[in-house]
């Protein structure tokens, strides 16, 4: 059966695999091996398929990892042999690992191999494909792939052998987690592969163990074909080579084969049988070498636990996946993950232990070994001579210090750089209306008018709107929970855009939730982004207040109430929305949250707004008759979207 050329616009999976990151392109190709779609560590769900044609060299397929919103806009493959066109999808490499992903435009379509065998027409195999947008009435009809594509995707399937395909995996355990969870039941943090060292046996004969490990490398020595990584988790396994504290303190210098020779290292500790060799070969030895340094945590998967040369000690492998080639086991993990991640909560609760018992009993510790390995390094090729010693500390200090400014500087000015940069995510109408400072709105001075006779006089406000550069440096209420505020409906509610304050007090304990309607309600506290200064050095600032419709096209989604539980999907997303508009904001806010709110130096990107002045109607005050009223002058943030 001859296909003629490649259908226009698709490309070999060979040179999807070589495409730069930006550049989009179609794929076909068959379905060799597919995950059944989980909810991500964020808030999307995602899939993963792996599609092979007769160009792919590199194993048994190329991977491509979908992200949607909504589970029902994923492809649902069913089996393997499956034939997938993807559209305007992007290569990408993370960590060595180089893999197709999905994008806002990305389509997809799954043609059955049974439809493909059995069906002639490309409406017949349209009955029984499937494809992005089919649940829209408006795509439900429409010619999803045309003859070439379809005599294109038969030509693939046939080429395949199905004896050449790995079995499925069946359910994966981030998978089996989440059907937990969602049912209300709770997984155990060291459950599937998951070992402390201390936990770890010498496999029985003939049969191989394979587990996860989480640990701090304390050295690292590498080579061209291989890595070897030192780890503790400062649990003991008698199985292991033991630090002597007192042996020249150095414990064992280079690898333990004798290629590398490192003198001048001293054993950073832990002392006793605290630490494990692991030895990593192809990609994962490629990023450790680029990734991990002494001091660094990390998380090392698929490790191969056995006997040393000698049969006296145990030791960890890493090797390359040979399906995958390209696909990394080790992940770098950050000390302040403990605040989600119970293993590392309880690795830094170890080492902390550890640290302290071992300065009880003089035993030198090294909490950071990168800093200590850099230490000994400099001072290695030291003189011995006291004034040359103390000559050369002096001019080390003294360089160091000069670096030390410059960094701080070139810091400076990169953080200034970020600051000034425009916020791509936040736009607003009206794109050609010249900005105004908040310096020039605010002044009281544009409130002053003058009588055709020359009498002066102030108004209290005036109805007016602008255009204006800003960053923000403050919200209110500080529980962003609360950024949402319920109020009594009612049949007036299209007449006014003011508040009726009788219909704003609501006793939520009573039954009133078909007679509650949610609202924005908040203010930001935003400063002038331009160059101008007031006294005391500082920009000028101006509250705004969001509310209602304006919170709504703000956020791009209708308030509701935040401190429900059933809600919390809507607050995460409230803050990873507001995470576009303030930066980290919210978590310096949270951090600081004892200092005075002048020491909070904002790290926010500027952006562009429309802000509204108006007057708020309060009572006047006694003395004055009791319908009186008088005006507070009020600025608002309208036609202004984050767009992310």
């Amino acid at each position: 059966m001859d296909p003629g050329p490649i259908p226009a616009n698709c490309i070999s999976l060979k040179d999807a695999f070589a495409r730069s990151t930006n550049e989009h392109y179609h794929i076909m190709g068959v379905c060799v091996d597919f995950l059944e779609p989980v909810l991500s560590r964020g808030s999307d769900f995602t899939m993963k398929l792996t599609l092979h044609d007769r160009t792919w060299e590199y194993g048994c397929g190329m991977t491509f990892r979908f992200f949607c919103k909504q589970l029902k806009h994923l492809p649902t493959v069913q089996n393997q042999g499956d034939v997938v066109i993807l559209r305007n999808f992007k290569t990408i490499n993370t960590r060595g690992e180089i893999f197709g992903i999905s994008n806002i435009q990305s389509e997809w379509v799954i043609l059955p191999a049974t439809a493909l065998a059995e069906s002639d027409s490309v409406q017949d195999v349209q009955r029984q494909a499937r494809w992005s947008g089919q649940d829209d009435p408006i795509n439900r009809h429409q010619k999803v792939f045309n003859e070439h594509e379809l005599r294109y995707a038969r030509w693939l399937a046939d080429q395949e052998d199905a004896a050449q395909w790995r079995p499925l995996l069946g359910s994966t355990k981030l998978q089996r987690d989440h059907i937990i969870s969602s049912n209300g039941g709770k997984t155990s943090p060291y459950d599937g592969k998951f070992r402390l060292i201390k936990d770890l046996e010498v496999p029985q004969t003939n049969k191989y163990l394979f587990v996860e490990l989480l640990g701090e490398v304390r050295r690292i020595y590498g080579t061209d074909f291989r890595t070897e990584l030192y780890v503790s988790d400062y649990t003991i396994n008698d199985r292991l080579y033991e630090y002597r504290y007192g042996d020249n303190e150095g414990g064992r210098e280079g690898d333990p084969f004798g290629y590398i020779e490192d003198s001048s290292s001293k054993w950073p500790g832990p002392w006793g049988k605290m630490t494990m060799n692991i030895t990593l070969f192809d990609s994962h030895s490629v990023y450790a070498q680029s990734a991990v340094k002494e001091g660094t945590f990390v998380y090392l998967r698929n490790v191969q636990i056995k006997m040393d040369r000698n049969g006296s000690q145990l030791e960890g492998c890493c090797r390359g996946d040979r399906s995958n080639p390209t696909k990394v086991n080790v992940d770098v993990r950050k000390p302040h993950e403990g605040v989600s991640d119970e293993r590392m909560k309880a690795l830094l609760l170890r080492k902390r232990e550890y640290e302290t018992k071992a300065k009880a009993e003089n035993l030198r510790f090294v909490r950071n070994a990168q800093v200590a390995k850099k230490r000994q390094n400099e001072g290695a090729d030291e003189p011995k001579s006291k004034k040359t010693k103390t000559r050369n500390r002096k001019k080390k200090e003294s360089r160091a210090k000069d670096e030390a400014e410059q960094r701080s500087d070139e810091a400076a000015a990169a953080s200034e750089k970020t600051l000034t940069k425009p916020n791509g995510t936040v736009r607003c109408e009206n794109v050609s209306v010249p900005c105004k400072t908040i310096m020039d709105i605010v002044d009281p001075d544009i409130l002053v008018r003058t009588t055709a006779k020359g009498t002066t006089f102030r108004l209290p406000f005036q109805n007016s709107k602008y255009k204006a550069n800003v960053r923000v440096v403050d919200f209110f209420p500080d529980d962003i929970a609360d950024f949402a505020a319920p109020r009594q409906k009612s049949e007036y509610d299209c007449l006014s855009d003011c508040d009726n304050p009788e219909d704003s007090d609501i006793d939520l304990t009573q039954n009133h939730e078909n007679e509650v309607k949610w609202e924005w309600r908040f203010f930001l506290l935003v400063e002038d982004a331009a160059q101008q200064m007031v006294g005391g050095g500082r920009r000028a600032r101006i509250e705004l207040l969001v509310a209602d419709r304006d919170g709504d096209y703000l956020l791009n989604m209708e308030a509701c109430n935040l401190r429900d539980k059933s809600n919390a999907r809507e607050l995460a997303k409230v803050k990873e929305r507001l995470f576009h508009l303030w930066g980290d904001l919210q978590e310096r806010k949270e951090e600081s949250a004892t200092v005075e709110e002048s020491s909070m130096k904002p790290s926010a990107r500027p952006f562009q707004c429309l802000i509204k002045e108006y007057g708020v109607p309060i009572r006047s005050s006694s003395g004055q008759p009791k319908d009186s009223f008088q005006y507070e002058r009020v600025f608002g943030l309208f036609g202004t979207t984050i767009s992310c």
